[in-house]
């Protein structure tokens, strides 16, 4: 009888006693986790109890005092800066997608000899792997094509005009040097690049900054959407090519029956540039590599080093 009596703690006895062991920490924690989440009256997100049980693993095995328990495994405070309040949502190798950091770049820097150019442009998809449906839902939200069949590897190719400008002054990193002489360097019109491809008047688009909005496209998932760059890279223009990494945040419809409400999308955008001539005609050309990748969003963190799915597209521009 005394060693059942023994082995039978009441909860009662656990809370009163000064110390205990860690695993019957984490058995009260994940416990009471699992009561809070079932339960109607309270709302604790699912992060901040991630962040409550991470707390409750990094407590070393030794007996530790429940006031000290308690210390660890409350929520983590915000932080202030001169914007005020910000959010601390860094999960491992997530992107908060809601409060980013500051771009490293500006914009994407283009040859100061494509300033005041068109050119066509010829876009071609080579592979698609990963969630299928995620791969040609971003691509069409980027730009491409609603038509059906259009998202079809090796099949169809893209044509459409892109314009480039001189970069504003505003841009101090818009200068590059080019074989011993300091250069301008030209960014890519965004906007009409948008307008040529889904075929919309530039009404129905706005292009601020890092922004792109777009709507009334005759699409069932990709009539309206804002296309946010919110992580950039790039390389400068140089002899040996140039190049861009850049993460959009996509918000849009969430379709189906939640087609009235909007959701955050992430998507990744690796780019190769190399300068050449066209064999036929002598025009100057600029092949391109793009890799595109969809990555899952959780509480508007974006995990990038988990893609979903994989998109690689081949691209010409042929000056005009």
């Amino acid at each position: 009888q005394d060693t059942v009596c023994t082995t039978k703690y009441s909860a009662r006895s656990i809370m009163m006693s000064s110390t205990f062991t860690t695993q019957t920490l984490l058995t009260l924690c994940l416990g009471t986790f699992s009561f809070v989440s079932n339960a109607s009256a309270f709302s604790v997100s699912r992060r901040q109890s991630l962040h409550g049980i991470a707390g409750v693993l990094t407590i070393s095995s030794s007996p530790v005092n429940l006031h000290d328990a308690e210390a660890a495994v409350s929520a983590p405070p915000r932080l202030l800066s001169s914007a005020g309040s910000v959010r601390v949502e860094e999960i491992g190798s997530g992107l908060d997608l809601i409060s980013p950091p500051p771009l490293s770049a500006s914009d994407v820097f283009y040859p100061n000899s494509m300033i005041d150019t068109a050119w066509r442009v010829q876009r071609v998809i080579t592979s698609a792997e990963g969630d299928l449906g995620q791969a040609a839902l971003a691509w069409r939200l980027l730009g491409g094509s609603s038509a059906e069949g259009s998202f079809a590897p090796n099949k169809l190719t893209e044509v459409y005009e892109a314009k480039f400008l001189a970069a504003p002054e505003t841009m101090k990193e818009a200068s590059y040097e080019f074989e011993g002489k300091p250069l301008r360097a030209a960014i890519l019109d965004r906007g009409n690049e948008l307008s040529s491809r889904l075929a919309l008047s530039r009404e129905n688009i706005k292009w601020e900054g890092d922004s792109v909005y777009y709507s009334q496209r005759k699409s069932n998932d990709a009539a309206e959407a804002i296309l946010t760059i919110v992580k950039r890279r790039i390389e400068p223009p140089s002899a040996d090519g140039f190049g861009s990494d850049e993460v959009y945040r996509i918000e849009s419809s969430a379709g189906g029956i939640f087609a009235g409400q909007n959701i955050y999308r992430a998507v990744k955008v690796r780019r190769r540039f190399r300068r050449g001539f066209d064999e036929v005609s002598g025009r100057r050309t600029i092949d391109c590599i793009e890799i595109a990748t969809t990555h899952r969003v959780l509480d508007g963190v974006a995990q990038i080093e988990l893609p979903t799915s994989t998109c690689k597209s081949r691209i010409r521009f042929t000056q005009l």
